[in-house]
């Protein structure tokens, strides 16, 4: 009964469990949309026999070597405070007024999400390997046809990386599920004296607020009804991928 209580609590009284919904499930969907798109434009730009080509590869991969926590705390100095940070320094030489890019509740997330393409580098690496194995026989006869490089990637390279989508698709929502590092070190870990999880709790995550619940105030009954909450949500978007990936192949082959 009270193991009950804790779900009954979290879903009828506890606000910043919504909020933590709320912002895990845009961090999610809207990062890793941006961050997939992004990768496969680059992707697609690397194969072709671009100057350079490698060097770029390796400066596109590198941020991945960097750890979130310490990406984290390097982003606080970039986007600071009003006073305070090289955004707000660098618009300010075009006589833009300073963004509360960490302090306005409305703005923290959008940063958040936005940091995660600094990690493009990985899905990027990715997808450039899935189109290195593509046939080449099928972009040289699109080119004898006349098609241009926007059609040789819609009708060619896009089609054919479907099952590589799916699968980036699949470990980028269960990343996001799991984002911790970044919001921690971009508020309290980070310096930030606004609240805990940020002002007005806008950097709370699932697995922040869980650790808040468990490791600060030691209520390890709703930190596990949290996890269990994750482990749903999680079981849930990717049964629905998989089975959307299933019946989308059967289309495809005609069957």
């Amino acid at each position: 009964m009270v193991g009950l209580n804790n779900y009954v609590h979290l879903f009828t009284k506890d606000k910043v469990f919504f909020k933590a919904m709320t912002n895990t499930i845009m961090y999610m969907f809207i990062s890793n949309g941006l961050g997939i798109i992004l990768a496969l434009f680059l992707a697609a730009l690397l194969y072709e026999k671009i100057p350079g080509r490698g060097t770029f590869k390796v400066i596109f991969f590198l941020p991945n070597l960097v750890l979130p926590v310490a990406f984290g705390l390097m982003m606080r100095p970039v986007f600071g405070s009003e006073n305070f940070g090289l955004i707000n320094q660098f618009i300010g030489i075009f006589g833009i007024k300073p963004v509360y890019w960490l302090e306005d509740a409305n703005v923290t997330i959008w940063v958040l999400i936005f940091t995660n393409l600094w990690f493009v580098g990985a899905c990027t690496v990715i997808f450039l390997a899935a189109i290195s194995g593509q046939p080449p026989s099928l972009y040289e006869a699109a080119e004898i046809d006349g098609a241009g490089w926007w059609k040789k990637f819609l009708n060619i390279t896009l089609p054919l990386l479907t099952p590589v989508i799916f699968f980036q698709v699949i470990m980028g929502l269960i990343s996001g599920l799991q984002i911790f590092d970044i919001p921690a070190a971009l508020s309290a870990m980070g310096g930030n004296t606004t609240g805990l999880m940020g002002k007005q709790n806008s950097l709370a995550t699932l697995v922040y607020y869980l650790y808040i619940k468990a490791f600060r105030y030691w209520k390890m009954g709703s930190a596990s009804s949290i996890g269990w909450v994750l482990f749903i949500l999680g079981f849930i978007l990717t049964f629905i991928i998989v089975t959307f990936m299933r019946r989308s192949k059967k289309l495809y082959m005609g069957y």
